[in-house]
């Protein structure tokens, strides 16, 4: 029942997004994959970004695209922000480790993941019983 686009979490937050699948067996796009681009929040408040990894350390994640106005401070807790029909919202991500400032807006935010992506264990798979409906209805399918 393991289709591509789901999300994969475990027990300390995500993981990935499954992206091949046969009868047995799937493969997921880690959140470690540059290509990778989730859709997250600020626990605290209802502002979102998106989230991606540059390449460097495997336990830190960076924080695009988001809002001055979101007031970060360092230990404020991230979460998936339920924007698309892979995560829900509320699914634990990290907190911020570190962020900068410049010119009136954020040129830089570190996440530290929740999880040790060298160290995952077992994984849960999550199905959006309403992706085909929302989906249709975002193409515009429905008047």
């Amino acid at each position: 029942s393991v289709k591509p686009d789901q999300g994969v979490v475990n027990s300390r937050g995500i993981i990935g997004i499954t992206n091949s699948v046969s009868k047995n067996y799937a493969t997921v796009l880690s959140i470690l994959n540059e290509e990778s681009k989730i859709n997250v929040k600020l626990l605290k408040s209802h502002y979102f970004g998106s989230l991606d990894w540059n390449g460097d350390d495997y336990n830190i994640l960076q924080l695009n695209d988001f809002p001055i106005q979101a007031n970060v401070k360092v230990g404020d807790t991230i979460i998936t922000g339920g924007k698309s029909t892979i995560f829900p919202e509320g699914v634990l991500v990290g907190t911020i480790l570190d962020f900068n400032k410049e010119n009136n807006t954020y040129r830089k935010i570190d996440i530290k993941l929740f999880n040790d992506m060298s160290a995952i264990g077992p994984v849960n798979v999550i199905t959006s019983f309403d992706k085909d409906e929302v989906e249709d209805l975002q193409q515009g399918l429905y008047y």
